[in-house]
């Protein structure tokens, strides 16, 4: 299959094609570097731990053991960052996200393909998965997120403290990195919305409804729009 590969440099800030959000530094250089921090001083555990069925033979790589402090620490910062990332609530729509596993690859280890499950811990059904990259791509080669597309395979590797979002019905990988350490921290949500059409479509709306509201211009077209985003949500919304 073709590879479309994602240019680092580019500032993602708005959805890609539809249904994979790109987030701009959705962490903060501080909270990067304290992460760093807490990632050096961490215990980390076999990934396979928390693979399930195939997934397990396909999974090699580490994870911050999610009983330390360490990991205590980024789960609470990266949420506090989720919380306030208005892109992130506004077309995620996030219901309940699952606790975050802080990943680490060094040369040589992979994600083979798979398919996450379609729930997990404490029954949270899982609509959107989400990567947040923790290092510079410079600093390691191989390593790429690699989904499966109906027009083809696409390649995710983004800058430190920007993250992907993309539906968990995808059959995707971890590429193997071949020089240096990658390290991310993934997770897993459900969304208020549970088709990705739905909210691709309510997303979209918003966006047009808050363009109208900024210029203030078009105060009836705005009303409109503002009830037929609000009755949608209600109808999708589980």
């Amino acid at each position: 299959m073709n590879s479309q590969s994602i240019n680092t440099n580019i500032e993602h800030t708005c959805i890609l094609n539809g249904t994979y959000i790109c987030i701009s530094s959705l962490l903060s250089d501080n909270e990067l570097k304290d992460i760093q921090f807490l990632l050096r001083s961490g215990v980390f555990d076999d990934g396979k731990l928390t693979a399930q069925n195939a997934a397990k033979e396909a999974k090699i790589n580490l994870q911050l053991n999610h009983q330390t402090q360490e990991h205590a620490a980024i789960q609470q910062m990266i949420l506090a960052a989720l919380n306030r990332n208005h892109l992130f609530r506004n077309a995620v729509l996030p219901q309940s996200i699952h606790p975050f596993i802080i990943s680490n690859y060094k040369s040589g280890m992979h994600y083979g393909w798979h398919v996450d499950s379609p729930v997990m811990g404490n029954m949270i059904r899982t609509d959107v998965a989400l990567t947040i990259f923790l290092n510079d791509p410079e600093e390691y080669d191989g390593g790429e997120l690699e989904l499966q597309t109906g027009n083809g395979n696409v390649l995710y590797k983004l800058n430190r403290g920007d993250a992907i979002c993309y539906p968990c019905t995808q059959v995707h990988r971890v590429r193997e990195v071949t020089r240096g350490e990658r390290n991310v921290a993934v997770s897993w949500v459900q969304s208020l919305v549970k088709e990705t059409v739905h909210r691709k479509m309510l997303f979209e709306i918003f966006q047009i409804t808050e363009n109208l509201r900024s210029q203030a211009l078009a105060e009836d077209e705005y009303l409109l729009l503002q009830q037929h985003y609000s009755n949608l949500l209600r109808m999708w919304a589980n």
